[in-house]
């Protein structure tokens, strides 16, 4: 299983460049079920945020909507195990709330692997990290 960070559909919807690109390609590769992705609900919240600052209301609605609806993209919601999971492994390392959050969804649900540029997961046990750009 593959967990997506909200800054791989955000890059997806928001950048024109070569990484918005390769974001593209990855959600293509989802939507037709060759790669198997999970996300948790707390990433709409993240990509509704950034693409209203960055486009406004009409295109975070849009993008959320299209997000909810991306095809193979499974939601994981943000429950109590998650949390007490983001909680020890914050007391464990330096993690923000919201990325602690994000690696216990992933591990509780079986990922392997996390899509993002944010290299704090770099340090989380359990899971590899994979962006743009990176040596496979």
């Amino acid at each position: 299983m593959n967990y997506i960070d909200s800054a791989l559909p955000i890059h997806a919807i928001c950048d024109r460049g070569k990484v918005g690109e390769w974001a593209r390609v990855v959600f293509g590769e989802i939507q037709k079920g060759e790669l198997l992705a999970c996300t948790s609900f707390l990433t709409f919240d993240e990509v509704f945020y950034k693409v209203r600052k960055m486009a406004g209301e009409a295109a975070a609605l849009e993008s959320g909507e299209a997000l909810l609806m991306t095809p193979n993209l499974r939601f994981i919601p943000v429950d109590d195990k998650v949390v007490w999971r983001a909680l020890e492994m914050m007391k464990a390392q330096p993690l923000l709330p919201r990325d602690a959050i994000h690696a216990g969804t992933a591990l509780l649900s079986d990922a392997q692997t996390v899509y993002s540029e944010d290299r704090d997961f770099d340090r989380i046990k359990g899971l590899r990290r994979i962006w743009y750009g990176m040596q496979p």
